[in-house]
């Protein structure tokens, strides 16, 4: 006769099984945004708080200043030379020149503070759009983990039942013996499992402290649910957006042609000019004379011929990274759209959680009646789990896919959950 065994635990109960790790929070030993109320509100905590976003900001906020550096009109000179000879012979020269910045090297300065400006914006938005894409994963993940770490504690209960039944009967034949040894197996790789999944939990949850200054146990009510219906997507670009890596390509393109014209700028010789004064005095007369002051270098050797070539050099690089990104992510977004599709499709015809929890729900009660085997039922759980398993790894392709082709189309930080 065939040892029934049914125990009446909920599959999913997501709720009564939260995590205990990580609940331990403590305030005011880092930054931290207000106690988020969306998923949305999470991912623009991210975006302002987390280390990268932060260390882009600063580089932004250093790069404004720059400027008012460059738009400075230089200070004037003065040149005084004072030489004395015998009795009371003196000569002493005295000038004051005014630096001259002409053929527009005061101008240039300030449009190559202004494009540095422009690609320090763009490398935020670069680390920002990172930021959004790898938010959305980890709080769907998030989700994702609380439903695998309940099947794994129910799996663990069961098993851990079923070995202890075995070990209490008095004595036990060849098949039983081989049963309890499985048993004990099947205990032993779930709990494994289950370490990998803490394991998993403990390494997201650095990165919401990190980026959030909150805890799991915080994050929990706002972690959003697997989605029901998915968008479709174009073969090509949906809008007039602009991706954040051409637009950062676009920035490093107008600094380029900023450093031409700073090299064409350089190329005018300095000038300095001003009144200037000259007052003698011998043993018998003296005299004053007054003038003016020109200095200047003169462009003998070089017209700054090497420092064009550099910069425009450099221009030319900027011209070809942009198509080079622009065709890049240009095959990426086939390929992510391909890579979508292809979640979905098998999403559409895999069964739901809540499917799996009814079909298991069915399974335990012909369990109860004694009509399946317990072997049966630790297959079961092992099905169950590895199905889920497969099912949240295809959402989670998914869900990358979808941002992924968000941030080709220039739209990462108009779409929200």
């Amino acid at each position: 006769m065939k040892t029934v065994i049914f125990f009446a635990i909920p599959f999913l109960g997501i709720g009564a099984l939260a995590s205990q790790e990580g609940l331990t929070h403590r305030h005011g030993y880092h930054s931290e945004c207000p106690l988020p109320k969306t998923s949305q509100e999470v991912i623009e905590c991210v975006i302002s708080h987390h280390p990268q976003a932060k260390r882009a900001a600063l580089e932004l906020e250093q790069s404004k200043t720059s400027k008012d550096k460059a738009g400075q009109i230089q200070n004037p000179e003065l040149d005084v030379e004072a030489v004395f000879g015998k009795g009371s012979t003196s000569s002493t020269d005295i000038g004051l020149v005014q630096p001259i910045e002409w053929g527009g090297k005061r101008s240039s300065r300030i449009d190559l503070a202004d494009s540095e400006i422009g690609r320090s914006d763009s490398e935020l938005k670069l680390v920002q759009a990172e930021l959004v894409i790898s938010t959305v994963t980890n709080l769907y993940r998030l989700a994702q983990l609380k439903v695998e770490k309940t099947m794994a504690a129910q799996a663990i209960e069961t098993f851990s039942k079923l070995v202890k039944q075995q070990q209490g009967r008095p004595g036990l034949g060849p098949e039983q013996r081989v049963s309890l040894s499985v048993y004990k197996m099947a205990l032993a790789d779930t709990k494994i499992k289950q370490s990998e999944l803490l394991e998993e939990e403990k390494s997201l949850e650095h990165f919401f402290h990190l980026a959030t200054g909150h805890s799991l146990a915080e994050l929990a009510p706002v972690l959003p649910t697997s989605p029901k219906s998915w968008p479709e997507v174009t073969d090509v670009k949906k809008g007039e957006g602009t991706s954040p890596a051409v637009l950062k390509s676009l920035a490093d393109r107008s600094y380029f042609m900023a450093e031409v014209s700073a090299a064409k700028a350089q190329a005018w010789p300095s000038l300095k000019l001003g009144p200037m004064a000259k007052l003698e005095n011998g043993a018998n007369e003296s005299e004053n004379l007054y003038g003016f002051r020109l200095m200047m270098d003169l462009p003998v050797f070089n017209v700054n011929g090497g420092g064009k070539a550099y910069s425009n050099a450099g221009l030319k690089k900027s011209e070809m990274f942009i198509e080079l990104t622009e065709a890049e992510e240009g095959h990426e977004r086939v390929e992510q759209v391909r890579v979508y599709r292809a979640a979905v499709e098998a999403l559409k015809e895999s069964p739901t959680v809540e499917q799996v929890d009814k079909e298991f729900s069915g399974n335990q009660k012909l369990a109860a009646q004694g009509l399946v085997s317990s072997s049966l039922v630790i297959e079961f759980h092992r099905q169950g789990a590895e199905l889920i398993k497969s099912r949240h790894g295809r959402e989670l392709k998914a869900i990358q896919a979808l941002w992924q082709i968000h941030k080709f189309d220039g739209r990462v930080f108009q779409e929200s959950l």
